[in-house]
Parts: structure tokens; sequence; C-alpha cells
């Protein structure tokens, strides 16, 4: 499907347009704008797809941990290493537009009209690297381990950017930048901060993973028809004292991740292969969090996230995770042997309260009895591994009806600043962003 983009704007480009970050939102702004002939610049503080890739596995095996290739950071972004689902809550006008676009670039065309389409791991890595080349081919230009440092501005204007690579200080002028940082880069929100770009905090969802064999998942769901229909999924929603307490991105046939960043912090997330064909299942428990449980300050839901994040990697002694059967969390015991599971590099018995603020353990134990009856065996048969942190960002970056921060030329997008929740609704956040600039900036000169 071709959609119809804006007529180019009558405002002069100072210097280049400039795309910080290759998540889904930064990758489908950068591939409109070049498919326009604008010619952005994509920087990425993160390795290209196949580099993360191997030090993605040197932490599954060795437990070594990049703080800046990983599970987050990298090509692709945070979306590289899930399930790839393609569900955004709202009909927003662009998923078509969205969904042609994967499918030119390797999708299966069932992707297009599937209930609930997913793309796995595998596709995604192989989708956003043929995008890439075509962003190059149409006169873009794309840079990996190149870091946000710091933002040039002027009476409120946008004057320019600076990365850094290999130690090595650039600026690129720029009055068009699209802010496009994923969930994770707290150190880029600090320096925002210190910008004095405004941000807000936000609410978002933090608990555990819960695993369980694949097989049992699937005959809970689908019962004698569980072998012909493939991996099952579920969806679990409970009230808690005024609190949501639900599941979140799970992952049929798929592995619990290490989702860490930071040195010394550890959280966890879910990952699925195209054919969802491992032995096991997951998906988050989350109980909502509100502004009031964070420290104050914009970045309060930070704090908050890097205090559970801490306690488990204290558990674990590393970048393992604590874990622990439903059971035993209900009854606060620590057991004495784990099952099996999928997580990598290795997990460790742990009392999984220890890391959870209170009102996150009531949610988790005042849902059981609903989670069980809606599912018998989902709470007897449940290994949670902890901690799930990286449910959405915790911070939003204030855009106004052009999209601009306070900083005019400054244009924040997808799930980072708040505006997103998963691959779709941030690659249409970024066609977006692209669609503003095309309708706000002259084509540049040949």
């Amino acid at each position: 499907m071709t959609e119809q983009t804006p007529l180019p704007g009558s405002k002069e480009i100072n210097g280049k347009i400039v795309v910080i970050g290759a998540g889904p939102c930064g990758l489908f702004a950068a591939y409109i704008l070049a498919q326009n002939g604008y010619r952005p610049l994509l920087i990425e503080r993160g390795k290209a797809i196949e580099q993360r890739e191997q030090d993605f596995l040197l932490l599954q095996k060795e437990g070594l941990m990049n703080p800046e290739s990983n599970a987050c950071f990298g090509e692709g972004g945070a979306g590289a290493f899930s399930d790839g689902k393609l569900t955004a809550r709202n009909k927003a006008p662009h998923t078509a537009h969205v969904m042609s676009i994967f499918i030119a670039h390797g999708a299966t065309p069932s992707i297009a009209y599937y209930a609930k389409p997913h793309l796995g791991t595998d596709y995604i890595r192989r989708i956003i690297v043929s995008m890439r080349n075509e962003i190059i081919k149409r006169g873009g230009e794309v840079i990996f381990e190149a870091r946000l440092e710091n933002l040039i501005q002027k009476e409120g204007k946008l004057q320019g950017i600076v990365y850094t690579k290999k130690g090595n200080r650039i600026r690129v002028d720029s009055n068009a930048c699209i802010l496009a940082i994923g969930h994770s880069a707290r150190d880029t929100f600090a320096m925002l901060q210190e910008q004095g770009i405004i941000l807000q905090p936000k609410p978002f969802a933090m608990g555990v993973r819960v695993e369980h064999l694949r097989k049992h998942i699937d005959q809970w769901q689908y019962g004698k028809f569980a072998k012909v229909l493939g991996a099952a999924e579920y969806t679990l929603k409970a009230q808690v004292q005024d609190r949501g307490v639900y599941s979140f991105c799970m992952c049929p046939g798929g592995e619990v991740i290490c989702s860490a960043t930071e040195s010394g912090y550890t959280a966890v997330n879910g990952m699925s292969w195209h054919d969802r064909s491992q032995p096991y299942s997951n998906g988050a428990i989350v109980v909502s969090v509100g502004v009031n449980d964070m420290p104050s300050g914009s970045l309060g839901g930070i704090a908050l996230q890097k205090q559970l994040e801490r306690a488990a990697y204290m558990m674990a002694d590393g970048y393992g995770a604590p874990a622990q059967t439903y059971l035993d969390f209900i009854e606060g015991r620590r057991g004495k042997k784990l099952p099996e599971n999928s997580y990598k590099p290795y997990t460790v018995s742990a009392n999984l309260s220890a890391c959870l603020p209170e009102f996150i353990r009531r949610g988790i134990i005042g849902a059981a009895k609903h989670f069980e009856g809606a599912i018998p065996g989902f709470v007897r048969q449940g290994l949670m591994i902890g901690v799930e942190t990286r449910t959405s960002s915790p911070v939003r970056i204030l855009r106004n009806q052009e999209f601009s921060s306070n900083i005019i030329g400054l244009y924040p997008g997808g799930e980072g600043a708040g505006y997103a929740g998963g691959i779709m609704s941030a690659a249409i956040d970024g066609i977006k962003l692209a669609n503003q600039l095309i309708s706000t900036f002259k084509l540049p000169n040949r």
C-alpha cells in the first residue's frame, strides 16, 4: 500500500534532519523521510543488529552485559528482542501503511489480515536490516555506536546536536531532530532534563515474568485441539484494591530474557521466535504504578525501577535472575529447588517479595485466585522470574500539536517519549513525526 504523504513545507533545513534512535519509531521516521527525498541522518547508540546479536548471546552464555549493546539498546530497539506483536490499542490511520512496509521487507503477507499478527524476533531482525539498507539506498545515513550527548540550542530553538563515537565528540548542525530514544535511555533523560526539556513522570507498571511449560498453557487454553492450534496465548486482568493487575507482553513458545542496560541492575522481559516452538511460554504479571507511588521529580519512575533492579541483581549476584514458584511467593517461602526454565545465564532461588514494593506484592498475590480461576494451573504450576520493570516509559517528554517539545525543532516520539506502547504504535508515531517534518520543511538541496 502506498500512503499519501504531505506536500513539502516551506521552512529551510539548516544542516540535516537528524533522527535519534533506531527502534521502531526512529526507524520508520527515517524510512519515510528517506522515501520522500529528505536524506536523514539516523544515529543509534547501540550496534547494528548483526553485532548486537553477538553481544546478547555473550550475556546469555557468560553473563557479560554490554551497557551499550543489549536487549534494549541497538538497531531495532527493544522490539528486536521480543515476540514482535503487531497490535495497537487504537485504529490509527497509518496501521495499514506500517503493515505494508513490513511485508515489503520480508514479513509474511498474513500479518495484514490476522487478528493477532506477530513477527517474532527472527523476522524482525531481518526486516530492520532491509529497512536500513533502503534508507541508505535513498540517500540517508545510518551511524551506529553513536550516543547523543548534548543539544545545541539558542533562544529556545534547536541549532544542532552533539554525539560521541569511539570517544570523539561530533557536532551536527540541525534545526529538525526526531528524538526516539526508547524507554530505557536513562542517561539521556537526565541530560534532557538538564537541558531544560520539559519532562513529566508517567504511570506505568511493574512486576514479574511468570513461565509455564508451553504444553500446559496450550492444553489449558485449547483442550483437545491443542496439538493442531499451535502455541496458545492468554490475557489476564484483575482489580486488587483499585489497582490494575494484568498480564503483559505474553510470549507463547518463547523464553524469558535479561533486559538489563546498566551495570549492577537486572531486569527481565520475554521473547519469542516466529514459529513460537520453544518448550516454554511466559507472560509478565504486572501491577499498575501511579505517579504517587514514585519518588518525587520527573525521573521518579526511573528511580523506582532502579530500586527493584538493583535488588534483583544483588539477589542473583549478577545478571542471573531471582526466581520463585507462584505458590511459594504467595506463602512467603523460598523454594529449595527451582524447576527447569528458559532464562539464561542462570536463575537462583529467592524470595521475590524482597525485590518488590508492598503494593506490587499485594497486587500479584491478590490476583492469584482470579488468575487460577481463569486458567486452572496458572498459579499452581507457574514459575516467577524477576523483575519486570520496563513495560513502558516512566517518563513523558511533552510536545505540542506540531509534535515539537518546548525547544523548537526537537520532536520527541515513540515509546521513550511516552506516546507509544509497543512496536506498532511506535512505528505509527514515527510516521506521524516524519509527515510533520515533511509538511514543515523544504526538500534539501541536491
